[in-house]
This record gives structure tokens, C-alpha cells and sequence, in this order.
């Protein structure tokens, strides 16, 4: 929590649009490789932050809702744009290595639920629990815990009549784990640092080709769809983690609330995808896992490159950071193109 919060100090101190969770990743992994602080006294918290990360996504996710008036004027070439890009760049990037009463009694129910501090928290939890049981038993795809969970939890809000913000009041609290869970990557970064030091050259080939990739199908798509300029720089950093996403749009003229959306829809795509499309298009060494998987979708993805092993894990955490920062440099450019 402690570098958590230096995280935040260098964010708000800091002119550059690299958000907290960054800082710390860095500022974690630099403590461990100079001995500073030990991995033992962090390791055991630290994974089981890893481990449950998938959950801190959920609010986030359920958030959609709130972009929903804006998003559905754009939906159809929003989804496409977002699909292929996301399965492209994993592709590419992985080539390297009732009556009157009853409703009455069902609003004060509902109103009660609402004023716990923790039925956000419950209910995505319970939603997240369904996840994990549907896939347990049917082991397809298609039944992601996190994608479960989230469509779970709007269906919940949308039949009950609950606001966003009320189940946000709660929720929230999952979202505040996400900086010191995002540090915490930081742990299998150290640990399979041999790995990465000897494949450097070619880890960093793989992210640079992933951001110019996801660039350049942005591009083509929206030409294609005949997207106009604000339309278009709200799509370009669809494959980065939120923090920095929403800096880049707004930099560069979009719809940050869409950015937000379409963040979250790609991370979810990538979260659900990764596992068949590296079985498909035969990516298997596993450093080319994680670096497609954190180079297309972000926190969300590599939430489930951390299912998938240590290597994975590692290598999607530094493709985050990596494909972050290039991202802002090549959006700036690629903006300029229509």
C-alpha cells in the first residue's frame, strides 16, 4: 500500500499522463531488483491481489451503463473496430516469441439494498461466483467469469430499477484495489526477469508491432466505417489501460466517456478470447502469450494471462506499461491521418 501511495504522489506531482498504478508497477519492481524490499514480505499479498483481480473489474464493466446514451449511436462500428483490432493485434503481437403492493414491497427492499455500504460489493461477487461455477461446468469461452458477471449484475440493476450510483457506492471499493493489484504485477516481473532479459530485444519488438498494429486497423476500420476526426482519436487507444486511455482522448479531441467504454469492451473481448485464439492460431510459447494478450487488452486481459501461468502474467504486466507509453507517442502521430 505504501508504494501504492508514493504511485499516486508521483501521479499528481508529475505532467505526464502515466497513471498511479504505473508509477508504483516500476517503483515496486525497482525496490526488488536493488534488494530495497524483499520478496517474501510481499509475495504471499501480493499474489492474492493478483489472483482476485478479475472482481475489481466488474464495476468498471457494469459502468457501461451509464455510457450507454452515447455508445449506442456508434455501436455497430464501435464493436467491429474493437473486435477485429483486438483479435489482430493478439495475432500479431503473438507471432513473436407483480401488484401494487408487491411492488411496494419490493422498492423498500430494494432501497434497502441499496443503502448497505456493501451490497455493490455482494452482488458483484455472487455474480462473479455464478461466473466461475457456469464456467466450471461448461468450460466454453463463452462463459467468462467476467463477462458473466458483469451482464449479471446490469440485468440485476435494470430489473430491480437500481442506479448505477447506488450499486457504485459499494462497488467502488473494488475499483480503489485495482492501483496496489496493478503494483502487485510487479512481483512475476521480478520473479521471471532472467526470462526477460534474455528475450528483450524481441519482447519489445513484439509490443511496438501490437500498438502500430492496433493503430493502423483503427485507422483502416475507420475509413472504412467513414468515421469523423472526434470519432476516430475516441477509438485510437482503445487497447491501453483506462488511466492512460482517457488522457490520450481527451488530449486529442474524442468522447472520453466512449473511450472508457470501448477500454472496457476490449479488455473483456481479450479477457474472454485470449485462451482460443493463442490455441488457434498456435501461439504457444508463453512469452508470446502474455505479450499479445497485455498488448490487445490491457489490465483485463492480463488478468487472465495470470490464470494462464507466471510467464504470461509477467510479460502481458510489461506489456501494459510498455504499450501505454508507446501509445500515447503513436496516437499523436496516427491522429493526424484523418
Amino acid at each position: 500500500m505504501a508504494v501504492s501511495f508514493v504511485g499516486e504522489i508521483l501521479h499528481a506531482v508529475l505532467p505526464l499522463p502515466i497513471p498511479a498504478s504505473i508509477y508504483g508497477l516500476v517503483l515496486m519492481l525497482a525496490l526488488l531488483m536493488t534488494g530495497a524490499l524483499k520478496l517474501d514480505t510481499v509475495e504471499d499479498a501480493g499474489k492474492f491481489m493478483i489472483e482476485i483481480m478479475p472482481v475489481m473489474f466488474i464495476p468498471a464493466g457494469v459502468g457501461l451503463m451509464e455510457s450507454w446514451g452515447e455508445l449506442k449511436a456508434v455501436l455497430v462500428p464501435v464493436l467491429v473496430i474493437t473486435l477485429v483490432s483486438t483479435i489482430v493485434v493478439m495475432i500479431d503481437t503473438g507471432g513473436y516469441p407483480a401488484g401494487k403492493e408487491t411492488q411496494r414491497r419490493g422498492r423498500k427492499m430494494t432501497n434497502m439494498l441499496c443503502e448497505s455500504a456493501f451490497f455493490g460489493v455482494v452482488i458483484s461477487l455472487l455474480a462473479y461466483e455464478l461466473g466461475m461455477l457456469l464456467k466450471k461446468k461448461f468450460g466454453l469461452p463463452i462463459f467468462n467469469p467476467l463477462l458473466i458477471s458483469i451482464a449479471v449484475v446490469i440485468v440485476f440493476l435494470a430489473v430491480f430499477d437500481i442506479d448505477y450510483q447506488n450499486y457504485n457506492d459499494g462497488a467502488k471499493y473494488l475499483s480503489y484495489l485495482l492501483t496496489p493489484a496493478t503494483v502487485c504485477l510487479a512481483i512475476p516481473l521480478y520473479e521471471q526477469m532472467e526470462a526477460l532479459k534474455k528475450n528483450i530485444k524481441a519482447i519489445l519488438a513484439g509490443i511496438l508491432s501490437g500498438v502500430l498494429t492496433s493503430l493502423t486497423v483503427v485507422l483502416a476500420l475507420a475509413l472504412i466505417f467513414n468515421l469523423n476526426h472526434k470519432m476516430y482519436v475516441t477509438l485510437l487507444p482503445k487497447s491501453i489501460t483506462t488511466a492512460i486511455g482517457m488522457g490520450v482522448s481527451e488530449e486529442l479531441g474524442g468522447a472520453v466517456t466512449i473511450t472508457v467504454a470501448v477500454i472496457i469492451i476490449t479488455g473483456v473481448l481479450g479477457n474472454m478470447l485470449a485462451e482460443t485464439l493463442c490455441k488457434l492460431f498456435h501461439i504457444e510459447e508463453p512469452i508470446a502469450k502474455g505479450i499479445s494478450i497485455g498488448s490487445a487488452s490491457h489490465a483485463i486481459g492480463t488478468a487472465k494471462a495470470m490464470e494462464m501461468g507466471d510467464v504470461e502474467g509477467a510479460m502481458s504486466s510489461l506489456s501494459i506499461a510498455v504499450a501505454g507509453i508507446l501509445t500515447v507517442v503513436g496516437a499523436s502521430i496516427y491522429a493526424m491521418f484523418i
